[in-house]
């Protein structure tokens, strides 16, 4: 299990890997990395046979001592910061975690003047279009052959280049989670499906301060049973789009439709929004730059040169895809009055592949891209900024007034929130756990 966890997510087994243990999860796995899941089990049933040959060769040779005393440095070697038992604590830590009342859990984190849902005020701003692109990780910009046109916009609207990923965000659904409602996806309870009974949560997301000021609100995802993100989606209220809205109109894709409908969409759905005198807030993910690969669409082929690699060719598609989204916004005067954010879920997963290789030549981070005045975002550029910051980074800077707190807001500035989150992340699975209601 621990080399099936290291070679998919590249580290040793944790809450992530354990709350993708679920049927959906593991089939949906098993379609992106056939060739992966493959191999992982022939060395896995190889690693079980030379397990087995050097259990038979210690039973002969050593006596019980012996074999007690190399179990007890095994064990040791494998106690340290971050190792294996360390991350199997971090999944006890966090699943063990009790459900108690919403407004105890709160007090209790120290986030007793947290306003509820009932209690949220809200003045519109602008319009809002977030855009989650899957895995396409800050190295990417460093490849710029493979990212032209984005390395454009980097130039010509605000970066923050200083965006670690932190844990409870860092896989598609997480990563949704936290940047809706400012807290990391933690869930207390033994379940490797969280929330999955949950219709609602007291927790107050993007979706309740924005319907205080009548945004419509949409969000565009290739298939809403990935990752389950449509019931997460569902939580806070937003209506989903995908391509069951437009039968037969666009190419059968894994997961629902290539990045290129998911923009053609995404084009469909601000003329329809802009049409209406209310403003909006559109949400988008996309999904054909997934590890190991991405998936091809051969369409691209037409603008898109040939790359040496699979992932590269698709990055690449991305590139042009959403730099033309944001070339028609721009034509149309979208963006007069429309703030964009464009930041990866998470970091690409997986080891062993030429992208991971070409992605860690340097420290692998994530990003923000955004057209917002620097006078209404709450950090500069140069600032430390997290996962967790998300939602009032993009109501600022849309300029939407509201009284709604999230957990950065509680936080010192400057604090650094990745090890806040490492050392309450029983805290934070009791609130989320003790906010879901039935």
């Amino acid at each position: 299990m621990e080399l099936i966890s290291i070679y998919f997510s590249g580290g040793f087994i944790d809450y992530q890997f354990y709350v993708n243990l679920n049927i959906n999860d593991i089939i949906e796995g098993l379609f992106i990395f056939k060739l992966q899941a493959l191999l992982t089990i022939v060395v896995f049933f190889v690693f079980v046979f030379l397990l087995f040959k050097l259990a038979s060769i210690c039973q002969r040779k050593l006596n019980v001592m012996l074999r007690l005393m190399g179990l007890v440095i095994a064990v040791i070697s494998l106690n340290y910061a971050h190792g294996p038992i360390d991350k199997l604590g971090e999944i006890y830590q966090v699943t063990q975690s009790p459900k108690i009342a919403f407004n105890d859990a709160l007090q209790k984190f120290n986030l007793s003047d947290y306003p509820t849902k009932d209690q949220i005020q809200t003045v519109a701003g602008k319009n809002i279009i977030v855009i989650s692109v899957e895995s396409f990780e800050q190295g990417f910009f460093d490849l710029e052959q493979i990212t032209p046109n984005l390395n454009k916009l980097r130039q010509k609207y605000a970066f923050y280049p200083n965006m670690p990923m932190s844990t409870g965000s860092s896989w598609t659904t997480a990563s949704m989670y936290t940047y809706m409602t400012g807290m990391p996806f933690l869930i207390g309870g033994m379940n490797t499906t969280p929330l999955s009974d949950v219709t609602q949560t007291q927790l107050v997301s993007l979706g309740d301060v924005l319907h205080k000021a009548n945004y419509q609100t949409k969000y565009i995802i290739g298939s809403p049973t990935f990752a389950g993100i449509g019931h997460i989606i569902s939580m806070f209220g937003i209506d989903i789009i995908c391509e069951k809205n437009y039968p037969g109109v666009y190419p059968p894709a894994p997961f629902g439709l290539y990045d290129k409908d998911t923009f053609d969409i995404a084009r469909k759905q601000v003329d329809e929004l802009s049409q209406n005198d209310k403003p909006f807030a559109l949400f988008i993910s996309t999904i054909s730059t997934h590890a190991p690969n991405g998936f091809y669409d051969e369409r691209m082929e037409t603008v898109i040169n040939q790359h040496q690699d699979n992932m590269s060719f698709v990055a690449s598609s991305l590139d042009y895809n959403l730099s033309q989204f944001i070339a028609y916004l721009e034509q149309k005067r979208i963006l007069d009055n429309t703030v964009f954010y464009i930041f990866p879920d998470h970091l690409m997963m997986g080891s062993g592949t030429q992208t991971i290789a070409n992605l860690s030549k340097n420290e692998r981070r994530l990003y923000l891209l955004t057209n917002a005045a620097a006078a209404d975002l709450p950090y500069a550029v140069t600032d430390n900024i997290y996962q967790v910051d998300m939602p009032r980074i993009i109501l600022d800077g849309a300029k939407v007034k509201s009284n709604a707190k999230f957990l950065t807001d509680y936080l010192e500035k400057g604090l650094n929130k990745k090890v806040f989150i490492e050392e309450h992340k029983s805290d934070i699975a009791t609130i989320n756990q003790s906010a879901g209601a039935e």
